[in-house]
Order: structure tokens, then C-alpha cells, then sequence
């Protein structure tokens, strides 16, 4: 019996519904999957103990000399999620609190203006349709990660710092910030940080991911991974400082007895933070953006989300002792795990 006949039915079977056959399933994160990606890896964690902090404390008959060990490592602080539709958050909890007042707030911000819709609607602008599309907007929320309220207790043990963060709290919404973060202004008259090649993720000519300012939704990057990566990393520089002319909250202290914040992101700085991406692939490690791949693997192959919906968990580096007294000085030393 001739086979052919029944091979071309079957193929014409499958071309017949392209979508139902290769259909994927959308990008998911959930409460219990941010919890399991919590790691003690070196380039995440970084847990060491770097000193003996000296303190001074008296009472009205005496003083005496008390110490305490000063320790270093990194919190996961927020949940970074990049998106295409506002309320489109792969995060499901923050989806389900947020979701709906998101959408809605986009609605009303934007229609206030004319033309301010630009970028809100159409995820990929201009170019021509059979090749790739470079110009792309993207929609961000900073949430608290769950981890991050969990750390006020275990700071009482005296060997760790609690976050600048509290769990599930939004620290950046692009929807409340829906005008700025699509028309760029005032952002376009802090004409030191946009000169070309001065705020880039990534170095050089070759393997440049994007530039940090103006911190918008738009961003002229190809690949679609490294283009969310980046507006994570802006999410990143505006949470971590104060006065930024965004609508957000930011980080801003911990209250906890002698503490070295970790202060501003900065891009290409392990120093200032680091991140670890949660979905679409879960990673076990953390890394600065803007890794050389030019002659090598594409960082984002492995981690491309055909919904283009990304999640990424940001650490960053705190140092505290348990106060004592009156602080004098630190013994500095240096023992890591």
C-alpha cells in the first residue's frame, strides 16, 4: 500500500491549525516558584563576615567596650517584572492584586493627553515586517520580594541585614507612572546621562544591550530578552534613589542599628547589585546584564519567552553589626562562605 497519499493528509491536518499544534504556554511565576529559587550560590548570596564592629557603652557608674560581628552579603530586594500590556504580569499573585488597577490606571493617565497613547498599545514600532523590529516598548512593576520582610527577623539573630524592602509592596508601577514613562519628560533634560555610550548596559561597541537613560518603556534593542533586561535595570536606577521624577516609591532605609546601604544600581556594577532571572528559565546564579556574547552563545538563548513576559529577582548588597553602644570603628576581617 502506498504511504504518501496518507503522510501529505497528515501534514495538511497539522498546517491546517498552526496554532493549536504549536501553541505554548504562557509565561508563569508564582509565589511558591520565587520561593524555590531562593539559592545560597556565591554570586547571589556572597554571605561573609567582615569585621568586628566596636562600640562604646556607659552608664552613669561605668563604661566598658562591647563588640559585634559585622557581616556582608546580598537580599533579594525586588521582584522586576518587563511586560507588554499593562496588567499583563507573569507574576500571578502580583497579577491578581494589581492586574486590574493597572489596566485602569493606564486608561485614564494616558487618555488625559493627546497622542500620549504612543508605545502603550503596539509593542513593536516601525521597521519593515519582514525583518526584524528594533524599536519596542515595555511595560514594568518593582515589587517587594516575598523574602524580603522575612529578613526583620532573622536581623535579630545579629548575623544578617534586613532589606530596604517590604514583601509585595509596589515600589514601581509603570501604569501610575504612565506619562513619564512614555513621553521622557523631564528625564530628556538630564543631558549628562544621555550622551551616547555613557549609561549603557554592557560595554564597547559590539555588546552594548542598551542604555539606561532616558528611563522610558521604549528601547531600540533587537532581542527581545535583552531589551526587558534593560528596562528592569532602569526600574532598578530609579527604586534605589530618592527624587527621581518618576511616580514611585522609593528604597530608602532599614531602620536597623548600624547598616551600610547598598544605595543606586548602577549599571555593569556587581557592587550595587545583581540579578537573577526567575521566568522564563529560572536561573541559579546571579550576574550583572550586559555580558560580552558576541563570539559566543547569545545570553538569551534558553531564555526567551514567546509572550515576552519576564521576571527577575534583583540583589543587592547590604553590610551591618548589631549595635551595641556608641559606634567607634570596625576591626576589619574577612571570612566567606
Amino acid at each position: 500500500m502506498n504511504r504518501l497519499p496518507v503522510i501529505v493528509l497528515s501534514l495538511l491536518a497539522v498546517l491546517s491549525n498552526p496554532v493549536r499544534a504549536f501553541e505554548a504556554e504562557p509565561t508563569r511565576l508564582t509565589l511558591s516558584d520565587i520561593t524555590q529559587s531562593m539559592t545560597l550560590d556565591r554570586s547571589c548570596l556572597n554571605y561573609c563576615i567582615t569585621g568586628v564592629c566596636v562600640w562604646l557603652r556607659c552608664s552613669i557608674y561605668e563604661c566598658s567596650i562591647e563588640t559585634s560581628i559585622r557581616v556582608r552579603h546580598y537580599n533579594p530586594d525586588l521582584v522586576v517584572s518587563v511586560f507588554d500590556k499593562p496588567g499583563d504580569n507573569p507574576w500571578e499573585e502580583a497579577e491578581s492584586i494589581y492586574g486590574d488597577i493597572e489596566r485602569q490606571l493606564t486608561d485614564s493617565i494616558v487618555a488625559l493627553f493627546h497622542g500620549a497613547e504612543a508605545g502603550g498599545g503596539h509593542r513593536v514600532e516601525g521597521g519593515n515586517t519582514a525583518t526584524d523590529h528594533s524599536l519596542r516598548f515595555k511595560e514594568v512593576t518593582a515589587i517587594g520580594h516575598p523574602f524580603s520582610s522575612i529578613t526583620d527577623f532573622i536581623g535579630d539573630s545579629g548575623y544578617y541585614c534586613p532589606s530596604e524592602a517590604e514583601s509585595f509592596q509596589p515600589y514601581l508601577s509603570s501604569s501610575l507612572d504612565a506619562l513619564t514613562w512614555r513621553l521622557g519628560i523631564p528625564e530628556l533634560l538630564y543631558i549628562h546621562n544621555l550622551i551616547p555610550g555613557r549609561r549603557v548596559v554592557g560595554s564597547g561597541i559590539q555588546q552594548q544591550w542598551g542604555a539606561v537613560w532616558p528611563r522610558t518603556g521604549f528601547i531600540n534593542q533587537k532581542d527581545d530578552t535583552k531589551a526587558s533586561a534593560v528596562i528592569a535595570q532602569r526600574a532598578g536606577n530609579i527604586v534605589t534613589q530618592t527624587r527621581q521624577p518618576h511616580v514611585y516609591t522609593a528604597l530608602d532605609g532599614n531602620d536597623y542599628n548600624k547598616t551600610w546601604l547598598p544605595g543606586e544600581l548602577i549599571e555593569n556594577d556587581p557592587d550595587t547589585g545583581v540579578w537573577q532571572m526567575l521566568a522564563p528559565k529560572m536561573d541559579t546564579q546571579c550576574y550583572v546584564f550586559g555580558e560580552n556574547d558576541v563570539y559566543r552563545q547569545a545570553w538569551s538563548s534558553g531564555r526567551i519567552a514567546h509572550d515576552n513576559r519576564y521576571a527577575f529577582s534583583l540583589w543587592r548588597p547590604y553590610q551591618c553589626c548589631e549595635a551595641q553602644g556608641a559606634y567607634l570603628f570596625t576591626v576589619p576581617l574577612e571570612i566567606c562562605i
